[in-house]
């Protein structure tokens, strides 16, 4: 089967793909708790139906499963490995039972099958990892190259690092959170940075329950002002 023709462009624009053998790891965006009143709560069953989804995926990559393995484990590294493959996993996931994928495929049901935060943050975070890296793959590239300048400048690492600080699992903190890394990402990369990183946080809000927050950067076009105070109050200390 021909490699898609976006992969053939990640691999030409981001040299250490090139190889086929790099761990993406570094360029997963880790995501907050999730807001459990937002979501959908699925029934025993699908929960069951989604966990054999994932444990397909994972015996596809030679792991010998059961069950889901914990964020411990990392059972997504042998997929992030793959860069050539990985969209065809992430495929056969999101058509395995697509009715209970749609409806399931979120922060609490992760949580209700782990009865552990950690691990429910970590799926979430892989498989929106996933969905950006296949689905939005000019996003993608634009993305790497901004979080490589980041990540070149140490005041604004620690910056876009620190903006974490501020979520503590409620909306205002989230959309503080997301507004103080938008500003760092617009400060470094100009726009097209910033659609990259917008385009990622859609889906980590979709999948945590964010979304439906009265005002999220990214997700709607509301002010906040609270919010604008907040981050010029973050910059001015440091610039």
């Amino acid at each position: 089967m021909p490699l898609p023709s976006f992969i053939i462009i990640l691999i030409f624009v981001i040299p250490e793909l090139k190889s086929l053998d790099v761990d993406l790891g570094g360029l997963v965006k880790q995501t907050v708790a999730g807001n459990e009143r937002a979501l959908h709560n699925c029934s025993v069953d699908q929960d069951q139906v989604l966990q054999q989804c994932y444990i397909n995926m994972f015996i596809s990559y030679g792991l010998n499963v059961t069950s889901l393995p914990s964020a411990e484990d990392d059972p997504f590294k042998s997929i992030r490995y793959d860069a050539t493959g990985m969209c065809s996993s992430y495929s056969a996931l999101r058509h395995c039972h697509s009715d209970v994928i749609d409806s399931c495929l979120n922060y609490n049901t992760f949580n209700a099958i782990f009865g552990s935060e950690t691990n429910a943050a970590y799926y979430i975070s892989q498989t929106a990892f996933l969905q950006f890296y296949c689905d939005y793959g000019a996003d993608f590239v634009a993305y790497y190259e901004c979080m490589q300048a980041v990540s070149l400048n140490d005041l604004t690492d620690t910056i876009y690092t620190e903006c974490s600080v501020l979520e503590v699992g409620s909306c205002d903190s989230v959309s503080s959170a997301t507004q103080c890394e938008r500003a760092v990402v617009r400060k470094s990369c100009g726009k097209s940075g910033v659609k990259s990183y917008c385009q990622y946080q859609k889906i980590l809000t979709h999948m945590t329950g964010w979304n439906f927050c009265e005002y999220m950067p990214c997700v709607n076009s509301s002010k906040s002002t609270n919010v604008l105070l907040l981050i010029l109050f973050c910059f001015t200390r440091f610039f």
